[in-house]
């Protein structure tokens, strides 16, 4: 992979983070943004949080599998990325309940953030590699 889009991965990953982490500490009450009516019979911030989580998947495979200098981690990217995933999106529930008094941890939203992460990985898991690997074949060219 192009040494350009190694550090293009590896900033991507930290903005990731950093806005993941704004989202679900940052106290929405104030903003007028209503997550609590139900679209579909599912409530809004569901969907919120399924949108939020979606991109881990993909951003972390590559951040493991192209940037890492770990052999290791890159030959288990895959499982390394569904844990981390599930412990990533686990530990911000635990940490509004624990931390924040104006956000409180809930279990659905745990499922709703797992039911992304386990399908970006499967995404990830068939189609990652070809992808890289026509998307790497194009640019060095």
């Amino acid at each position: 992979m192009i040494k350009g889009a190694k550090i293009l991965i590896k900033i991507l990953f930290i903005i990731y983070i950093g806005m993941v982490l704004f989202f679900c500490f940052y106290k929405f009450s104030s903003t007028g943004v209503d997550l609590s009516k139900y679209f579909l019979g599912i409530r809004l911030d569901r969907y919120a949080h399924f949108i939020m989580f979606f991109p881990y998947p993909f951003i972390s495979w590559l951040y493991c599998r192209y940037t890492s200098s770990w052999r290791i981690i890159n030959r288990h990217a895959i499982i390394i990325t569904l844990i981390s995933g599930l412990a990533f999106a686990g530990l911000t529930e635990l940490f509004q309940d624990w931390f924040f008094q104006s956000r409180q941890g809930d279990v659905l939203d745990f499922a709703a953030d797992s039911t992304s992460i386990i399908i970006g990985t499967a995404i990830v898991s068939f189609a990652g590699h070809p992808i890289v690997s026509l998307i790497d074949s194009i640019f060095s060219k």
